[in-house]
């Protein structure tokens, strides 16, 4: 079990068993997110009990955390979204008719897996090139 403190800034801190630091924070987007060794939860939740429920049930996917500056390498494609080139790969991100964000990877969709916003897509889409 895990033990939860709440910090001044209303952040939610604990160690894991491996004794790496997890903070569980509210993000610009009002949605509660977990941080954990460079990782962040690839998914908001709407509440810090959630955020933290997810976590210690082990229900959550962490990505690699990337810099905001990689976000100038993604250019406007022609049809509308973003793509860029990686590991001679293209990945592309894309704004679904109800506004959610997908991608692909060399022209083949990335199933199940929509974004909120395209920092998100992009994010997970760099997350899983080395």
């Amino acid at each position: 079990m895990f033990d939860w403190r709440e910090t001044r800034n209303r952040n939610f801190v604990c160690e894991d068993d491996d004794s790496v630091t997890i903070t569980v924070f509210l993000d610009k987007a009002d949605q509660w997110r977990g941080i954990r060794d460079e990782h962040i939860t690839a998914l908001g939740y709407p509440s810090a009990d959630a955020a933290i429920n997810a976590i210690e049930r082990g229900r959550v996917e962490f990505l690699k955390i990337r810099s905001r500056a990689s976000n100038t390498d993604w250019k406007p494609a022609k049809k509308g979204g973003y793509y860029r080139y990686r590991n001679g790969q293209i990945l592309a991100t894309k704004q679904s008719s109800r506004g959610y964000w997908y991608m692909t990877v060399d022209g083949s969709l990335i199933r199940d897996k929509w974004f909120m916003s395209f920092d998100a897509a992009a994010r997970y889409a760099d997350s899983l090139m080395p």
